[in-house]
Protein backbone atom coordinates (compact mmCIF):
# COMPACT_ATOMS: atom_id res chain seq x y z
CA UNK A 1 0.00 0.00 0.00
CA UNK A 2 1.46 3.42 -0.98
CA UNK A 3 2.20 6.05 1.23
CA UNK A 4 -0.84 8.10 -0.54
CA UNK A 5 -3.48 5.14 0.66
CA UNK A 6 -2.37 5.33 3.91
CA UNK A 7 -2.45 9.11 4.31
CA UNK A 8 -6.20 8.41 2.98
CA UNK A 9 -7.65 6.12 5.01
CA UNK A 10 -5.98 7.75 7.95
CA UNK A 11 -8.25 11.32 6.80
CA UNK A 12 -11.52 9.14 6.57
CA UNK A 13 -10.94 7.50 10.02
CA UNK A 14 -10.45 10.62 11.55
CA UNK A 15 -13.62 12.11 9.70
CA UNK A 16 -15.88 9.34 11.18
CA UNK A 17 -14.51 9.17 14.54
CA UNK A 18 -15.37 13.29 14.64
CA UNK A 19 -18.80 12.46 13.22
CA UNK A 20 -19.41 9.45 15.71
CA UNK A 21 -18.03 10.75 18.86
CA UNK A 22 -19.87 14.32 18.74
CA UNK A 23 -22.36 12.76 21.16
CA UNK A 24 -25.48 14.42 18.91
CA UNK A 25 -26.06 17.15 17.09
CA UNK A 26 -25.21 20.87 18.41
CA UNK A 27 -27.93 23.43 18.87
CA UNK A 28 -28.33 25.82 16.51
CA UNK A 29 -28.11 29.78 17.97
CA UNK A 30 -30.96 31.17 17.48
CA UNK A 31 -32.75 35.14 17.98
CA UNK A 32 -34.74 35.16 21.90
CA UNK A 33 -37.66 34.99 20.12
CA UNK A 34 -38.23 33.01 17.00
CA UNK A 35 -40.67 33.15 14.59
CA UNK A 36 -41.08 29.37 12.96
CA UNK A 37 -41.66 30.30 9.91
CA UNK A 38 -39.05 33.42 9.76
CA UNK A 39 -36.67 30.55 11.03
CA UNK A 40 -37.33 28.09 8.56
CA UNK A 41 -35.93 30.19 5.97
CA UNK A 42 -32.31 30.68 7.56
CA UNK A 43 -32.32 26.60 8.30
CA UNK A 44 -29.25 24.92 6.70
CA UNK A 45 -29.82 22.47 3.58
CA UNK A 46 -32.00 19.87 3.50
CA UNK A 47 -29.12 17.32 3.19
CA UNK A 48 -26.72 18.50 5.87
CA UNK A 49 -30.25 18.67 8.49
CA UNK A 50 -31.01 15.17 7.34
CA UNK A 51 -26.76 13.92 8.00
CA UNK A 52 -27.17 15.62 11.21
CA UNK A 53 -29.85 13.61 12.37
CA UNK A 54 -28.65 9.79 11.39
CA UNK A 55 -25.92 10.88 13.32
CA UNK A 56 -27.73 11.76 16.51
CA UNK A 57 -29.90 8.58 17.15
CA UNK A 58 -31.15 7.72 20.48
CA UNK A 59 -31.13 3.90 20.33
CA UNK A 60 -33.66 2.00 21.72
CA UNK A 61 -37.21 2.75 23.19
CA UNK A 62 -38.75 -0.14 24.57
CA UNK A 63 -37.71 -2.90 21.47
CA UNK A 64 -37.40 -0.42 18.65
CA UNK A 65 -34.44 1.43 17.41
CA UNK A 66 -35.61 4.50 17.05
CA UNK A 67 -32.68 6.54 15.44
CA UNK A 68 -33.81 9.37 13.84
CA UNK A 69 -34.44 9.05 9.72
CA UNK A 70 -32.52 10.50 6.90
CA UNK A 71 -36.14 10.66 5.22
CA UNK A 72 -38.50 13.17 6.93
CA UNK A 73 -41.14 12.43 4.48
CA UNK A 74 -44.55 12.05 6.50
CA UNK A 75 -43.10 14.27 9.39
CA UNK A 76 -43.53 18.06 10.08
CA UNK A 77 -43.03 20.88 11.77
CA UNK A 78 -45.09 20.53 15.66
CA UNK A 79 -44.30 23.99 16.00
CA UNK A 80 -45.62 25.23 12.84
CA UNK A 81 -48.52 27.09 14.26
CA UNK A 82 -47.02 28.29 17.32
CA UNK A 83 -44.60 31.29 18.46
CA UNK A 84 -42.59 29.89 20.68
CA UNK A 85 -38.59 30.72 22.54
CA UNK A 86 -36.64 27.96 22.83
CA UNK A 87 -34.94 27.13 26.02
CA UNK A 88 -32.95 24.54 27.34
CA UNK A 89 -32.22 20.89 26.10
CA UNK A 90 -32.84 18.58 28.84
CA UNK A 91 -34.99 15.43 28.81
CA UNK A 92 -36.51 16.99 25.98
CA UNK A 93 -36.49 20.82 24.42
CA UNK A 94 -37.73 23.13 26.31
CA UNK A 95 -39.82 26.58 24.86
CA UNK A 96 -41.99 28.98 25.58
CA UNK A 97 -44.56 31.12 23.91
CA UNK A 98 -47.96 30.29 22.59
CA UNK A 99 -50.07 28.61 19.95
CA UNK A 100 -50.84 25.36 19.12
CA UNK A 101 -48.81 21.92 19.07
CA UNK A 102 -49.42 19.61 16.46
CA UNK A 103 -48.59 16.09 15.73
CA UNK A 104 -45.42 15.48 14.01
CA UNK A 105 -46.61 12.21 12.28
CA UNK A 106 -49.59 9.78 11.99
CA UNK A 107 -49.64 8.34 15.42
CA UNK A 108 -51.96 6.88 18.39
CA UNK A 109 -52.14 9.10 21.56
CA UNK A 110 -51.28 6.73 24.26
CA UNK A 111 -51.54 9.24 27.55
CA UNK A 112 -53.40 12.37 28.62
CA UNK A 113 -53.63 13.65 32.01
CA UNK A 114 -53.46 17.54 33.20
CA UNK A 115 -52.82 17.07 36.50
CA UNK A 116 -51.41 13.91 38.80
CA UNK A 117 -48.45 13.83 36.43
CA UNK A 118 -45.09 14.61 37.64
CA UNK A 119 -44.91 17.26 35.83
CA UNK A 120 -45.76 20.67 36.55
CA UNK A 121 -48.96 20.80 34.23
CA UNK A 122 -49.98 18.34 31.35
CA UNK A 123 -48.64 15.29 29.80
CA UNK A 124 -49.28 14.02 26.40
CA UNK A 125 -47.47 11.15 24.67
CA UNK A 126 -48.77 9.44 21.30
CA UNK A 127 -47.20 6.76 19.13
CA UNK A 128 -45.71 7.08 15.77
CA UNK A 129 -47.85 4.68 13.16
CA UNK A 130 -45.57 5.84 10.15
CA UNK A 131 -42.49 6.93 8.88
CA UNK A 132 -39.00 5.99 9.28
CA UNK A 133 -40.08 5.81 13.53
CA UNK A 134 -43.13 4.71 13.36
CA UNK A 135 -43.23 2.65 16.77
CA UNK A 136 -41.65 5.74 19.10
CA UNK A 137 -43.23 7.93 21.19
CA UNK A 138 -43.16 11.70 21.49
CA UNK A 139 -44.34 13.49 25.16
CA UNK A 140 -45.30 16.90 25.00
CA UNK A 141 -45.77 18.07 28.66
CA UNK A 142 -46.27 21.00 31.17
CA UNK A 143 -47.80 24.58 30.12
CA UNK A 144 -50.56 22.74 27.73
CA UNK A 145 -54.05 22.36 27.06
CA UNK A 146 -55.09 19.23 25.37
CA UNK A 147 -57.23 20.14 22.41
CA UNK A 148 -61.15 19.15 23.29
CA UNK A 149 -61.74 15.64 22.27
CA UNK A 150 -58.13 14.41 22.96
CA UNK A 151 -58.48 11.08 24.49
CA UNK A 152 -56.16 7.90 24.75
CA UNK A 153 -56.81 5.73 21.92
CA UNK A 154 -57.48 8.48 19.40
CA UNK A 155 -55.50 8.54 15.98
CA UNK A 156 -53.97 11.64 14.74
CA UNK A 157 -52.82 12.74 11.38
CA UNK A 158 -49.42 14.70 10.70
CA UNK A 159 -49.99 18.30 11.36
CA UNK A 160 -53.24 17.56 13.45
CA UNK A 161 -53.38 20.12 16.32
CA UNK A 162 -52.60 18.20 19.88
CA UNK A 163 -52.41 21.24 22.65
CA UNK A 164 -52.63 24.72 22.72
CA UNK A 165 -49.58 26.10 24.84
CA UNK A 166 -50.73 28.30 27.72
CA UNK A 167 -49.13 31.95 27.47
CA UNK A 168 -46.91 32.69 30.17
CA UNK A 169 -46.84 29.45 31.99
CA UNK A 170 -43.71 29.45 34.48
CA UNK A 171 -42.05 26.31 33.28
CA UNK A 172 -43.24 26.78 29.84
CA UNK A 173 -43.58 23.51 27.94
CA UNK A 174 -41.31 20.84 26.79
CA UNK A 175 -41.39 18.31 23.98
CA UNK A 176 -39.39 15.09 23.58
CA UNK A 177 -39.38 11.12 22.75
CA UNK A 178 -41.49 9.45 25.28
CA UNK A 179 -41.02 6.18 26.83
CA UNK A 180 -44.12 4.78 27.34
CA UNK A 181 -43.84 4.21 30.65
CA UNK A 182 -46.33 6.45 32.38
CA UNK A 183 -45.31 9.97 32.03
CA UNK A 184 -41.37 8.87 32.12
CA UNK A 185 -39.41 10.42 29.21
CA UNK A 186 -36.97 8.22 26.95
CA UNK A 187 -33.93 9.81 28.47
CA UNK A 188 -35.29 9.20 31.86
CA UNK A 189 -35.98 5.54 31.05
CA UNK A 190 -32.63 5.27 29.29
CA UNK A 191 -30.60 6.66 32.30
CA UNK A 192 -29.40 9.67 30.50
CA UNK A 193 -31.26 12.34 33.22
CA UNK A 194 -30.90 12.70 36.70
CA UNK A 195 -31.68 15.66 39.28
CA UNK A 196 -27.80 16.29 38.87
CA UNK A 197 -28.37 16.47 35.38
CA UNK A 198 -31.50 19.21 35.86
CA UNK A 199 -29.35 21.27 38.54
CA UNK A 200 -26.45 21.46 36.12
CA UNK A 201 -28.35 22.20 32.83
CA UNK A 202 -26.99 18.80 30.94
CA UNK A 203 -28.33 17.99 27.66
CA UNK A 204 -29.43 14.91 26.83
CA UNK A 205 -28.76 12.61 24.25
CA UNK A 206 -32.53 12.20 23.54
CA UNK A 207 -33.26 15.84 23.96
CA UNK A 208 -30.49 17.04 21.61
CA UNK A 209 -31.64 14.27 19.24
CA UNK A 210 -35.64 15.76 19.44
CA UNK A 211 -34.19 18.98 19.21
CA UNK A 212 -32.07 17.79 16.24
CA UNK A 213 -35.57 16.73 14.68
CA UNK A 214 -37.35 20.13 15.36
CA UNK A 215 -34.78 21.28 13.13
CA UNK A 216 -34.20 19.60 10.32
CA UNK A 217 -38.38 19.85 10.11
CA UNK A 218 -38.00 23.73 10.07
CA UNK A 219 -38.67 24.43 13.50
CA UNK A 220 -36.31 26.20 16.46
CA UNK A 221 -33.89 23.62 18.30
CA UNK A 222 -33.31 24.01 22.17
CA UNK A 223 -30.10 25.46 23.58
CA UNK A 224 -27.42 23.77 24.79
CA UNK A 225 -27.38 25.58 28.48
CA UNK A 226 -25.02 22.76 30.79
Amino acid sequence: MTAESLAALALLAAIFASVHGAGGPPASPTAARADVSRAAAIRPSANARHAALSSGGVGLVGTRNCQMARNLAGYVNPLAAAVVRPERIDQGVDYAGSGTLSAIGAGRITYVATSGTGWPGTFIEYQLLAGTDAGCYVFYAEGLTPMQGVHVGETVSAGQAIATIIPGYPTGIEVGWGASKGTKTYAAIAGQWSATDDQENVASPAGRNFSALIDALGGPPGKVEG
